[in-house]
């Protein structure tokens, strides 16, 4: 049996003496795409920047392609050894507001991956195209919409050519008429084979897309599966709870 791309063993963090996280573990394979979901407060974003390090976990630790580091006492060498392997998402997009779309996707690689800039720009531009932004890559982030802007930033987290994108609820700050096109977008990252970890509350995204559905509660995975297990067959109260709260009625046999 093939080693996990990415695996958390035991990922604990706490907030002002508030337990986050309760001692997450997780395996992920190359090429799957896992889906997170749960109600607000879980633990899902706190998790999902755990694994690159933009949030530093208390203990636990997190192995991506092989690179191992522990939570509690990293080194700088390892973390940024395992961050060049992932690139994420953010809710909010997180572009430079004084750097043009194009300058954006070119800073990741630039900065992070020490590519030249004339390499970063064939790449960056590449993937602008790809996203279907090219006709955007002079403008300023204030001057693109929410959808064009979290394709920018897409395009910014391809361009870095990770093992794993992390994708911190990545429609929930759009309009919903905008949702449609970058739920697409994403599938169509997915058909690359790159590994995926998608925090979301997009059911039929998660139940077209998912291989491994996970839902937290509390600090902790009470359940995990694949789609169709979690969403018409799942086996633990609080996750039969959270999707009669949160499906349409009638829609999944729960």
């Amino acid at each position: 049996m093939s080693e996990p791309l990415l695996k958390i063993t035991d990922i604990r963090k706490s907030f002002d003496k508030k337990e986050i996280l309760k001692g997450v573990s997780l395996e992920v394979k190359k090429g799957e795409v896992t889906v997170i979901l749960g109600p607000s407060g879980s633990g899902k974003t706190t998790l999902l920047r755990t694994i690159n390090f933009l949030e530093k976990a208390d203990s636990g630790t997190v192995q991506v392609a092989g690179i191992k580091v522990d939570s509690a006492k990293p080194s700088k060498k390892d973390v940024l050894n395992l961050t060049k392997k992932t690139a994420f998402v953010f809710q909010n997009y997180n572009l430079f507001s004084n750097m043009t779309v194009l300058e954006n996707v070119m800073a990741g690689l630039t900065i992070a991956r020490n590519v030249n800039k004339k390499e970063a720009e064939k790449i960056a531009r590449e993937a602008l195209e790809w996203v279907n932004l090219s006709d955007r890559s002079d403008y300023y982030p204030c001057k693109l919409s929410g959808g064009q802007q979290q394709r920018a930033g897409i395009a910014r987290a391809v361009a870095l050519n990770p093992e794993v994108i992390l994708f911190d609820e990545p429609t929930s700050a759009l309009d919903p008429e905008l949702v449609g096109e970058i739920l697409q977008l994403i599938k169509k990252v997915a058909q690359k084979n790159i590994t995926m970890i998608v925090v979301t509350h997009e059911m039929s995204f998660a139940e077209e897309v998912a291989d491994k559905v996970i839902f937290m509660d509390g600090g902790v995975i009470v359940e995990e599966g694949s789609p169709r297990e979690i969403f018409y067959h799942p086996k633990e109260e609080r996750t039969k709870k959270f999707l009669h709260r949160i499906l349409p009625i009638g829609e999944y046999n729960i």
